[in-house]
This record gives structure tokens, sequence and C-alpha cells, in this order.
């Protein structure tokens, strides 16, 4: 058995072939046991913007310089070698060849994204035919890898809106159960503590009523800015609690650094001086719950969010315009009031 080779040793099926392989939608190229190019189909052709001359009966390497010593270029030799087929997925392999979109700019062209599977020729036949061809058949998988891409981003979107207060911007209680509940085990694998602040913006209730919702909303969010502003490490987490409640959850921070961070926020919204009529202080201020553990097995995550609701409601009982904190529950005792 022999190929249907030309004189000039292409691959020719007649008329009949030459228009089905011209037709066909996708990317076809017939190497020989050289790695020869001795078939391109249009649909390639077109993509690669080359003509047959400057591809046919060339090696691969030559006809496309940058296949040279490529991952394609060693699948390619393996087939050869093994008889097996090959397949170089999206995934892993995005642009194997240089394939562009029809109608793109040069100056602007992105390669196609490329599914690419390489068989290689039987042995029985490849005997016949006195070496083993390869038949590599490439797929524009670009529409695919950006559907993907325009469903990664919606999920995104969704999950920020799933997890994100609407009015401030920040976390909203939905995400600060999850990451709650995640970073209380992280921190009992760990052995290592997990500190909580919450704090409630003092007389609020009397502030929306003297100034209005609308300068009520203005000020929760300046106040959940200056939150954020210092629970800066990548691991900090602010988010809005309930009402003007807003909790900063602190991984891998000690009680002392949690006090000091808490004193920091209280201190810089009573510096900001956000006008307060109904306030002893005549400005904003915050009041503040710390609690700090090192969680043991058995203790569930609600532990911590009790303290520090326990010591909230402590500095607000004392006068507010202050940090409180109960000693860890694994602990006992009480610590000494912060103001």
């Amino acid at each position: 058995m022999t190929l249907p080779l030309d004189e000039q040793g292409r691959l020719s099926l007649g008329p009949l072939g030459d228009w089905v392989l011209g037709n066909i939608q996708s990317g076809l190229l017939v190497l020989d046991a050289q790695l020869r190019i001795v078939f391109a189909n249009p649909w390639l052709l077109r993509r690669a913007r080359r003509s047959a001359d400057e591809v046919l009966d060339r090696p691969l390497t030559e006809a496309f310089p940058c296949q040279a010593g490529s991952h394609f270029e060693r699948a390619l030799q393996q087939a050869l070698r093994t008889g097996f087929p090959a397949v170089l997925s999206e995934t892993l392999h995005l642009s194997p060849l240089p394939l562009f979109a029809l109608g793109s700019a040069p100056s602007g062209q992105v390669r196609l994204h490329q599914s690419i599977q390489i068989v290689p020729m039987g042995h029985a036949m490849a005997r016949e035919a006195g070496q083993r061809y390869l038949l590599v058949q490439v797929t524009d998988v670009s529409p695919a890898v950006a559907r993907e891409r325009v469903l990664r981003e919606q999920a995104q979107r969704m999950h920020a809106m799933a997890h994100v207060d609407a009015l401030t911007d920040i976390g909203n209680r939905r995400h600060f159960d999850a990451t709650l509940e995640r970073e209380w085990h992280h921190a009992m694998r760990q052995n290592q503590p997990l500190s909580l602040v919450l704090f409630d913006i003092d007389h609020f209730k009397q502030y929306n009523d003297s100034y209005g919702h609308q300068r009520g909303d203005a000020c929760l969010k300046r106040v959940a800015t200056v939150i954020e502003a210092v629970a800066q490490r990548p691991r900090d987490v602010v988010c809005r609690y309930g009402g003007e409640e807003i909790a900063m959850l602190l991984p891998d921070t000690p009680l002392a650094g949690a006090l000091k961070l808490a004193q920091q926020v209280v201190d810089a919204v009573r510096g900001a001086a956000m006008p307060h009529v109904v306030s002893p202080g005549g400005v904003v201020t915050l009041s503040a719950g710390v609690a700090s553990e090192r969680p043991l097995p058995g203790m569930v995550a609600d532990t911590l969010l009790l303290l520090a609701d326990r010591a909230l409601y402590q500095a607000k009982r004392l006068g507010r315009d202050r940090v409180e904190v109960l000693a860890a529950a694994s602990t006992g005792g009480r610590e000494p009031a912060q103001s």
C-alpha cells in the first residue's frame, strides 16, 4: 500500500478528497517519519497565515520555528516511537501552533486556543507505507474557553454579591459566619490563637434620628473604611455583623495584638470627629468587645463570638467609647478592663 502522493511528494486524494478536506472546520496536518509536512488543509493554512508552498514538504520546525524543542514536537516524536495517540488538551497547552482568528489584525493577533489530537499510523499500515505517518487534528476551542471565562466571571460576581454587604462593601454576615468557622478549625489544627473584635457605633439610633438615615448610612460606611484600614493583613477579615455592628476577625493574633488593633480603631473613629449631637463627646465613637481563643478539641466557634459579644456589652455598660475584653473560655477568670 502506498499513500496517494503527487509528483512533489504531497498528499493528494483527488477532487472529492480535496473538496472534503478543504471544507472540514478544523485543522489537519499529516507528517512523515521525519516530521516533514506532507499535507495541511486550507482551514489550518488560512489561520497560520501561510501558503501551501511555505509549509508543504518542509520539516515542522522549519515551517513553524516556534515548535523547535516544544512539548508539541516531543509529543509527535513519542507518537512516532510508540505508535500510541496523544492529546494536547486546551487546559495545559492552550496555543501550541501559531494559529490566529481570521480577520484579526497582525498587530493585535492572539493565538487561537487549541485542542490537538495526534494519531499515528498503525503498525501494519506503516509497514505497507514504508514509514509511519502522523495525523494531527487541531480544534479551535477559543469559543469554549471564552464561555468558560464568562461563566467564571459570572460565578465570581455572584459569589461577591452573596458575600459582600451592599452598603459598606465589606463582608456580610454570611461571609463572616463562613470565615469564622473556617478560621476556627484552622486555628485548632495549627494550635494558633484566633481573635475577634466586635465594634458597635455608640448611640447610632439617635444618630439616625438626628441626621437621617442617609447620613447614618454614610457614617456606617466611613466607620467600615476605618476598620478595614487597620485590618491590613491578607487573612484579616472585616464584616458587617448586623445593623451598626462590625466584626474584625484576626487569625493567628494573640489577645494583646487584638487589643492594640481594637484601640487603634476606637481612637481613629473618635479622631475622625464626625459630629454626633447626642453623643457625650459630640462626635461619633465606638464601643469594642475583644475575645481571643486558642481553640481546643470539643470547643465551637460560637465560643469566641459569645465572649466578644459579652465584652462589647461590658464596654457599653461602662460608658461606651472604650475597649473591653473577657478572658478566654479555655483559661477562666476575667481580664482587666481596657479603655
